[in-house]
């Protein structure tokens, strides 16, 4: 099923009001495209452990608290990244719309909804052994110039949480062009074949573009193609109650996030309340019990001068 896939973990968000046909069509369109990329190995499956790299201001409250932000797609370093995805969506849409009509339905129902599409993420990094986890690279851009720390996540423990939550997922990044084009084009021909002949279909239409709802915040430019990216996604359904944000001043703009904690604890219980999106999971996936919260495997000290005395305080802290 979709949730062992390498996209990670369904229900899907974002979504208007699609009942429970379009949503099981959504899944059954991306399992079919995420089978057959993962077979021809153009993505790869979840790896053990993904690796989040920060300093050591929020490692502390990320270990104190139990928690972790995530922070709005429009607000991280690539600020047009959300933008330039749903270019890619509808460039691709528009040149296959002039030709099928069910496909131009599909792009004025997407195009509606594009502009209030809302994504909150966590980024870490994929790696199995000691050098990936330890890449330079991502301590000079993320772990505080190497004066920070990484912490090492459970794959399947996010993925875990995600079965139990409507709208959380776990998901790599696609940032070859034409890998993108690729996944786009695969979900498109899966809406066709669903389908069928004759008019638009309303439940082929919603499913399609419930797809590529899906598949907006998981582009991303190629230039940042090293970091190997996965990311816990979470997109508020529509159709259920919506979070409650909390605004981080960043330079000179507010960036909106919300915190796994709240999600889990608050706001997961309402929207499985929402017979459309109620999350559920296989039988042999045991409900996290929430105490701790974060499936930590890990935690690195960065290679700065001070790594000894960081080692101590940190040892200490987690005890």
């Amino acid at each position: 099923m979709l949730g062992s896939g390498a996209l990670g973990s369904a229900p899907l968000g974002g979504f208007p009001d699609f009942d429970t046909a379009a949503l099981a069509a959504t899944s059954d369109i991306l399992q079919s495209v995420v089978t057959s990329f993962v077979n021809e190995r153009l993505l790869s499956a979840p790896p053990s452990r993904l690796h989040h790299y920060t300093s050591l201001a929020t490692a502390q409250k990320i270990l104190e608290c139990d928690n972790i932000r995530l922070s709005h797609a429009e607000y991280s370093n690539d600020q047009l990244e959300m933008v330039q995805a749903k270019e890619v969506i509808s460039r691709i849409l528009t040149l296959s719309a002039a030709s099928s009509n069910f496909l131009a339905a599909v792009l004025g129902q997407y195009n509606n909804i594009a502009p209030n599409l809302d994504a909150y993420v966590f980024c870490m990094s994929e790696g199995e052994d000691q050098v990936a986890q330890d890449r330079l690279s991502q301590w000079r851009a993320y772990g505080h110039d190497g004066r920070g720390i990484c912490i090492s996540l459970n794959s399947a423990g996010l993925g875990n949480l995600s079965y139990f939550t409507p709208g959380l997922r776990v998901n790599p990044v696609i940032y070859c062009p034409d890998l993108q084009d690729l996944f786009i084009e695969a979900i498109l021909q899966e809406g066709v074949q669903m389908n069928g002949g004759g008019n638009p279909d309303a439940t082929a239409v919603a499913a399609t573009v419930g797809a590529l709802v899906f598949a907006t915040p998981l582009m991303k430019a190629d230039g940042f193609r090293e970091e190997r990216e996965w990311r816990l996604i979470f997109m508020p359904p529509a159709n259920g109650p919506q979070p409650t944000l909390k605004f981080n001043p960043r330079r000179d703009f507010l960036a909106p996030f919300v915190e796994l904690k709240y999600i889990w604890s608050t706001l997961r219980p309402e929207l499985n309340k929402v017979e459309a999106i109620r999350r559920e999971p296989p039988i042999n996936v045991p409900e996290p019990t929430g105490k701790p919260l974060l499936p930590i495997d890990e935690v690195m000290v960065g290679p700065s001068i001070h790594q000894p005395l960081n080692v101590r305080a940190m040892t200490k802290l987690l005890n």
